[in-house]
């Protein structure tokens, strides 16, 4: 990814884009694109945040992309007589094929845009290259899928929301943060049993631990409970079936010496909890092998842990915590990325 510099803001200005997303993350794309001048139409990336209305997206049943088609064309055309500049899908698992060329035909002029910030191992994603060829442009977070497709996708990782950074927040070497070691994110995979190894190593180290596993709805626990092995040991009381609010987590985040990161099963791509912690100028540990080919790696401030047997190395949250250049941190800010995004 190229970093900006000396960036105009103003091409933003009186442009109209179309975003189709979920709701939350939408939420500071959207103010972040007010800010730079631009009209933003947003549609719910499905009809609603039900887990049956998740569940039957994903497995791309026959049935529901048709209720899909129906509920995109009815939202579209409240908008067909608008003039759109910009049409940008993020994800694109629940938004089906007609879709897009529906679009396309309602808004000849405009520039389609597909980001994915699921790799393409995953089973949401499955299919998603027989659309590639409808969009005008299309972006992966994740480097390893990039490099495999070079010729046909681009490369852009994710962001840090500026929005929801704490006021006048500590140093990370400051010795009077609330915690030293934090976690916080979706408990599925083998997730929750390495953060937990991880935190009772912490304990035992005499740090300062927290963590808040997240599950959508009780149904997913109990299923993860009968037929997932990782699951052992993990009590219903280690779980919450509400998100945190964007500026809880920041807060949490915030007040923590370093960060914990599990990314999924098979997934390369750098998940929005790294770059955040970025952005939060935290240490980070990782599960993830591939951060070394990234620009902002360095020994002093991210640890690699083996995901089968994650041994968290006491040294390493006595070291300072490494400023790096200002051109790194503006790089992978939501503003950078939404100039880079629609370029």
């Amino acid at each position: 990814m190229a970093f900006m510099k000396n960036v105009k803001h103003e091409y933003l200005e009186g442009k109209t884009i179309l975003l189709i997303s979920l709701p939350n993350y939408s939420n500071g794309i959207i103010k972040e694109m007010k800010k730079l001048g631009a009209e933003v139409i947003y549609i719910h990336d499905k009809p609603n945040e039900k887990f049956l209305c998740k569940t039957f997206g994903r497995m791309q049943f026959e049935f529901y992309q048709r209720v899909l088609e129906r509920y995109y064309k009815k939202r579209i055309q409240e908008y067909c007589d608008k003039k759109i500049d910009y049409v940008l899908v993020i994800r694109g698992e629940y938004t089906p094929k007609k879709t897009v060329q529906y679009l396309r035909k309602m808004f000849p002029e405009t520039k389609l845009i597909l980001y994915m910030w699921d790799g393409l191992n995953k089973r949401n994603t499955f299919g998603i290259e027989k659309k590639w060829n409808l969009y005008d442009k299309v972006y992966t977070f994740d480097r390893i899928d990039y490099e495999a497709n070079k010729d046909k996708i681009n490369f852009l990782p994710l962001y840090y929301y500026d929005e929801y950074l704490p006021q006048n927040i500590k140093s990370a070497n400051d010795e009077n943060l609330k915690y030293d070691i934090s976690f916080i994110g979706t408990g599925h995979d083998d997730r929750i049993k390495i953060v937990k190894n991880i935190m009772n190593q912490g304990k035992q180290l005499g740090l300062k631990c927290f963590y808040y596993f997240y599950i959508p709805h009780k149904f997913v626990y109990l299923i993860n409970k009968f037929f997932n092995n990782n699951f052992k040991g993990v009590k219903e009381s280690d779980i919450n079936y509400n998100t945190l609010p964007f500026e809880n987590l920041y807060e949490v985040y915030a007040n923590s010496k370093c960060v914990v990161d599990v990314e999924n099963k098979g997934q390369h791509g750098l998940t929005m909890r790294t770059i955040e912690i970025l952005g939060l100028h935290r240490k980070l540990i990782t599960t993830n092998q591939d951060i070394v080919n990234y620009d902002f790696y360095d020994t002093n401030n991210i640890l690699i842990v083996d995901r089968k047997n994650p041994i968290i190395d006491g040294e390493f949250l006595k070291i300072p915590y490494k400023e790096l250049s200002d051109e790194i941190y503006i790089k992978y800010s939501i503003k950078n990325w939404i100039l880079e995004v629609l370029s």
